[in-house]
């Protein structure tokens, strides 16, 4: 979880510098007021602020509370119009492809993703202890060197890739 948290904070700078070169709004996708297990890390060691625009369903009061299952609540969203850093809230996706090829029109292809919590206890036991709602484990993503998206469902461990860059 230090890993995550390190590589969501290096992930959200990164994405900031980018929005602000090439004059793009920021959206992150995920509440940075809250955390997972360990609330405190991120009330006290932020590792994201919130983007130009924030959507998560059970985030604060600054959050868009857009369900990411929506497929048609992500038109509201121009293509190409934002560089978008995720925190692992797109493994509570139903369909992941569908919600990825929305993350690449509206970012234009510059995303990424520091992934959720993943490893063996996680895979296998603790995940149900979290939300009902989770249905992935998505890996880390930076679209600069990365071309596969990669994550694994939860319930029968099916790995999955999508070609990021052709989706």
């Amino acid at each position: 979880m230090i890993r995550r948290h390190i590589r969501t904070k290096k992930f959200y700078r990164e994405a900031v510098k980018l929005s602000e070169d090439k004059e793009k709004k920021m959206m992150v996708i995920g509440d940075p007021c809250h955390g997972n297990y360990f609330k405190f890390m991120s009330r006290f060691f932020p590792n994201c602020g919130h983007g130009d625009v924030t959507i998560d369903l059970n985030g604060c009061s600054e959050c868009n509370h857009m369900d990411i299952n929506n497929i048609s609540a992500w038109s509201e969203f121009d293509t190409n119009s934002f560089v978008i850093m995720e925190t692992g809230t797109i493994s509570f996706s139903n369909d992941i492809e569908k919600v990825l090829r929305e993350i690449k029109r509206i970012s234009g292809g510059e995303f990424f993703s520091a992934g959720s919590n993943w490893g063996f206890l996680w895979e296998n036991f603790l995940y149900k202890t979290y939300d009902k709602n989770l249905n992935y484990v998505t890996y880390p993503f930076d679209y600069r060197k990365d071309t596969f998206h990669k994550s694994k469902t939860l319930d029968d461990k099916q790995k999955l890739e999508f070609d990021f860059k052709n989706i």
